[in-house]
């Protein structure tokens, strides 16, 4: 029964996305919800459908609304509401509506929402109000970390799909009805999305959509349980998101060692950078950072039952890897 269910909750969100998304194009275009090239960050060919995350909510949200005996317990529905409000804040800013300090001021209220709901970083050695702390941290982090790496077709989309499907099978391994349930919703939502997405896009997700994905795979990321066999695998929370994690700081770093405000727009993002250096196409870049979310992934399902050692040295080793990689990206010439 539990295999049906998991079909059906992928299969719904894949199919309402790929039939609702021309629908969303054509509305976006009617009321000119369109993101303009400007010749500096936007160089796509012509204006490119907004309104991405629209399509993707409902996607996601369909198949929790529609299986019968699934019950909305109080993560689920501060996780909807939390959503609910940075997705009408995203199209606002995605209409140049609001300025970064009241859309910071959501994601903190819609944060506040989160925690409220009993969704947490629980880890036994530190202090409920440090576990409060960190939860408050990790999720405006992880937020801005998605809503930062929109830059490439088919990047944050791609990106939120594989990171949704290893916390899946993670929820498997700890028989998390609620995550899986969510995950696998928001995997085929994004799956679905991707054949409009990928290169040349005719939508994007826009603020609206990718600070849903931040937020709701924020949450999922730490509700899961990675330390059954490893006291230590408690930071397969973070590899998860390493990728989008790895393009905020980076980011901030170079804007910073630059003198740039690390909350203005540049094209610094390592995958701009590496899509320079190669002089790869859009999909090619995307593909070759897929590489490197796969590989995460892997460490995290293997972390699962590995014993600290490997915790230990895959992480260093996946710290040294980006350290690295960053390094090698920032002799890079952008604009």
């Amino acid at each position: 029964m539990r295999e049906i269910v998991f079909i059906l909750a992928f299969v719904l969100s894949f199919l309402l996305v790929i039939y609702g998304t021309p629908i969303t194009r054509r509305v976006a275009h009617k009321y000119n919800l369109l993101d303009a090239p400007d010749g500096r960050l936007k160089k796509q060919e012509e204006p490119v459908a907004y309104m991405g995350g629209v399509i993707v909510y409902f996607g996601f949200i369909a198949p929790i609304s529609l299986i019968p005996y699934f019950q909305f317990s109080q993560e689920l529905l501060g996780i909807l509401f939390a959503s609910s409000i940075l997705l009408i804040v995203g199209l606002f800013d995605d209409l140049k509506a609001l300025s970064p300090g009241i859309k910071f001021l959501f994601q903190v209220v819609a944060t506040y929402i989160l925690i409220k709901s009993g969704i947490h970083i629980n880890l036994l050695f530190l202090p409920a109000w440090l576990n409060a702390l960190l939860t408050f941290i990790w999720i405006l982090t992880v937020i801005n970390a998605f809503n930062i790496i929109d830059i490439l077709d088919g990047f944050a989309a791609s990106v939120g799909a594989f990171s949704c499907l290893t916390i899946f099978v993670i929820s498997l391994y700890n028989d998390k009805m609620l995550i899986s349930i969510l995950s696998l919703s928001l995997a085929g939502a994004l799956f679905g999305f991707l054949r409009f997405n990928w290169q040349p896009a005719k939508i994007y997700l826009g603020d609206s959509g990718s600070m849903v994905l931040g937020i709701v795979i924020g949450s999922l990321s730490i509700m899961g349980d990675y330390t059954r066999y490893n006291d230590l695998a408690f930071v397969s929370g973070v590899l998860i998101l390493g990728v989008p994690l790895f393009d905020l700081l980076y980011v901030m770093i170079l804007r910073l060692l630059h003198g740039k405000s690390p909350f203005f727009g540049s094209p610094d993002h390592f995958a701009l950078r590496l899509k320079k250096k190669f002089d790869l196409s859009a999909s090619r870049t995307v593909g070759i950072i897929l590489a490197m979310q796969l590989m995460l992934g892997g460490i995290v399902l293997w972390n699962f039952y590995a014993d600290e050692t490997f915790t230990i040295v895959s992480t260093l080793a996946v710290v040294l890897f980006f350290a690295v990689f960053g390094v090698v990206m920032s002799g890079v010439k952008m604009e």
